[in-house]
């Protein structure tokens, strides 16, 4: 119930379907969206999932495509003998392999045929998990357990199916003493800003002072020093030029707003337009 939830493109939904009418939208109107628009279709979801109606629900997106790469690396022949580099691990279906890093459901063909053949319903009922193991099921068995054995209970199983409670308690994490997360991440906190402000002060100190010297440059008229500015320079140039046209169409009511993934102003992507003089005054 918890990954189909979270499987909903709420920010598509919302930029596809109500904001593309609107230019630089008002906050107000924003959270009206949210509210009206918006939170509706999630009543109606937590509703279909925790009601029993005593028929099938529909399923997420992801298990469909999960199914077929999960055929296809079932029937991906493994080069005998197996590359000692790659060690897969069933038990926290984990694998050194290079696909595996790729794959977006984390598999791989060493994985998928180190267990036993899983049937037609663990497609339905296997869980996905953010920390290892990263998929859950009883039927997902390594080869070296006796299959039978495990399902009689004569053993404990290795992939158990966790309740949702462990699944939500496992996302949020706890910090440990010495400032490393659960997950591994470094908790930084305000040593991470610093050391952004102190290079961001440092490139801009750079930038300052080398404008004062193409000011000095002038004098002299070399048009050799102008070649090279523009030829070694012209990256920089260009993600300028970039950052300051999707700064004026994003401050302009009469330009046409520019897209999220808009391929000749990608490199701009992250560059925070300031605003206009006329919103400075108020």
């Amino acid at each position: 119930m918890y990954n189909s939830l979270t499987s909903v493109p709420s920010w598509r939904r919302i930029k596809s379907d109500f904001l593309h009418h609107f230019h630089n939208p008002r906050v107000d109107l924003l959270v009206w969206i949210l509210v009206t628009k918006l939170a509706p279709s999630y009543y109606k979801k937590l509703d279909q999932v925790f009601t029993d109606i005593g028929r099938y629900r529909e399923l997420p997106t992801w298990r469909k495509p999960f199914k077929c790469e999960w055929k296809r690396c079932a029937k991906t022949p493994i080069s005998k003998p197996p590359n000692p580099k790659y060690r897969p691990n069933p038990s926290k279906w984990v694998c050194t392999c290079p696909y595996f890093s790729t794959s977006r459901f984390l598999l791989c063909k060493h994985l998928v045929q180190s267990v036993h053949p899983v049937p037609p319903t663990f497609f339905l009922e296997v869980s996905r998990n953010r920390s290892t193991p990263f998929w859950s099921h009883r039927n997902l068995v390594p080869l070296s357990c006796s299959l039978p054995a495990l399902l009689e209970g004569e053993s404990t199983l290795l992939h158990g199916v966790p309740n949702i409670g462990s699944e939500l308690d496992d996302d949020l994490g706890d910090d440990d003493d010495d400032g490393v997360l659960e997950d591994g991440l470094v908790d930084t906190g305000l040593n991470s800003m610093r050391t952004f402000n102190e290079r961001l002060d440092d490139d801009i100190s750079l930038i300052r002072n080398f404008l004062d010297g193409l000011e000095y440059q002038r004098q002299f008229g070399d048009h050799r020093m102008l070649e090279s500015l523009e030829r070694n320079g012209a990256g920089f140039f260009r993600l300028a030029r970039n950052c300051l046209d999707r700064e004026r169409r994003l401050n302009s009511s009469r330009a046409s707003s520019p897209t999220t993934w808009e391929h000749a102003t990608a490199n701009a992507l992250y560059y925070r337009a300031r605003p206009r003089s006329a919103d400075k005054d108020t």
